[in-house]
């Protein structure tokens, strides 16, 4: 090979390292001198000024790439900035920079020292980093999806704190509706946050309530038995009861808030979904909000060469450990751990067999998971076996835009398995006993 006309010559390397305000590059060489560095903004006024300086070592026929450890967040901008130019950018793992930077005798961390960083890790692996695209679709979709976990976070300790209230005003309250922090029972509480208050109400006037917000499902049977809930429970009377009535009236004003902003960033997170124009959601046990979410984490497919590498992202392929004689496979602890997460409830959804175990949802992924587990797998192994597989085909359905196909006679018989191995094992509870 002549090493005179090697790829990594023609090129030099800008490492960036990005933050709120301002930005730092280093410019390096294929020979791992640093060139220039500079500071700026992080306005676009700014980014034509390392556009500039880059030009300046733009010679004989060498063209700039640039490295961004964050190209979705604080390095957003400047990174659709480069693309929109037509720049060759990359995206730099973090712990990359961080093995970068240990290699110094004496450890420095400067904004400077970390662009540098960026750089040689640019340099040094150039023919492993993808190219990144403008994906402004994708990226909108992420972020509307992190808001939305955000507020459903938000509302899940408001819950806690609106349960904590109520156990002091209406001990019982559980007995009043199966859920209660639905509809009904949020403007039950808001009326009435307190049983004085309650009680001062004649039936037709609950039952009037009921109705209204349960759209008509709920009447005066309801109404009856809560005020029946109420008349055979002895309340103790609380001090500065009407200052603890608030407490209960602004939680569930915030629930209800809460609810609402839900309700609307779902729809948008959906109808971003179907701008996309993938069938994800084909997927048994999965909606389109929870393909959204999985899609919102994977990104544009392309940027994946194979399934292979997006089970590594995913978490899911297992890390080779081995020294001489030894070999080992061990369980892969990093990778996207929301990405996992989505993929892992959905593989439990997948081998579920319904309330009485007569109805799995996939009978063809249920059959290769009891095939894993027979084979000497424990079922976190099997599980994971699942998730392989699933993030396989995930990968062939957005790399080709297609529905999710199930081969009707393998899950036929598949389904006919499961039944005969659940009749056995009744026929054999029934001899035991």
């Amino acid at each position: 090979m002549n090493y005179n006309n090697h790829p990594k010559m023609k090129h030099i390397y800008v490492g960036i390292d990005c933050h709120k305000q301002t930005h730092t590059a280093a410019v390096i060489n294929c020979f791992n001198e640093t060139l220039d560095t500079i500071t700026f903004t992080n306005d676009i006024n700014d980014f034509e000024k390392l556009i500039e300086l880059v030009k300046k070592y733009e010679t004989d026929g060498l063209t700039a790439i640039y490295g961004l450890e964050d190209t979705k967040h604080l390095g957003h901008s400047l990174a659709t900035f480069l693309i929109n130019k037509k720049c060759d950018v990359r995206h730099i793992l973090s712990s990359l920079t961080y093995n970068e930077r240990k290699k110094h005798p004496i450890i420095s961390k400067t904004d400077e020292i970390d662009a540098e960083c960026i750089a040689k890790v640019l340099l040094d692996n150039l023919d492993k980093l993808e190219k990144e695209n403008n994906d402004t679709l994708y990226w909108t979709l992420k972020q509307i999806v992190k808001m939305r976990s955000t507020i459903v976070n938000n509302n899940t300790k408001v819950k806690n704190k609106l349960h904590a209230q109520l156990m002091h005003h209406y001990p019982n309250y559980k007995l009043f509706f199966s859920n209660s922090d639905c509809n009904t029972a949020l403007n039950l509480w808001e009326n009435y946050p307190s049983p004085d208050l309650l009680q001062k109400v004649s039936l037709e006037e609950l039952t009037e309530l009921v109705k209204l917000h349960s759209n008509g499902t709920l009447g005066e049977n309801k109404a009856q038995s809560i005020f029946d809930i109420v008349n055979n429970t002895i309340y103790e009377k609380l001090e500065y009861q009407e200052e603890r009535n608030i407490l209960i009236t602004t939680l569930v004003g915030q629930i209800k808030n809460n609810n609402k902003q839900l309700e609307e960033i779902e729809k948008n997170i959906i109808d971003l979904y179907e701008k996309l124009g993938l069938k994800l959601h084909t997927i048994k046990g999965l909606s389109k909000m929870s393909s959204a979410e999985i899609v919102a984490e994977i990104g544009n497919i392309n940027r994946f060469s194979s399934k292979d590498k997006l089970a590594r992202y995913a978490g899911i392929a297992p890390v080779s450990f081995s020294s001489g004689n030894h070999d080992k496979e061990k369980r892969n602890e990093y990778g996207n751990r929301t990405l996992n997460n989505y993929i892992y409830y959905l593989a439990i959804r997948s081998v579920s067999t319904g309330k009485n175990k007569d109805t799995p949802t996939n009978a063809i992924f249920l059959d290769y998971y009891k095939r894993k587990i027979s084979e000497g797998k424990n079922n976190k192994q099997a599980l994971t076996c699942v998730m392989r597989r699933l993030i396989n085909i995930i990968y062939r359905m957005l790399k080709d835009n297609t529905e999710f196909y199930v081969p009707k006679e393998l899950e036929k018989k598949c389904k006919s398995k499961w039944l005969e191995k659940l009749e056995q094992l009744k026929q054999e509870t029934e001899k035991n006993h």
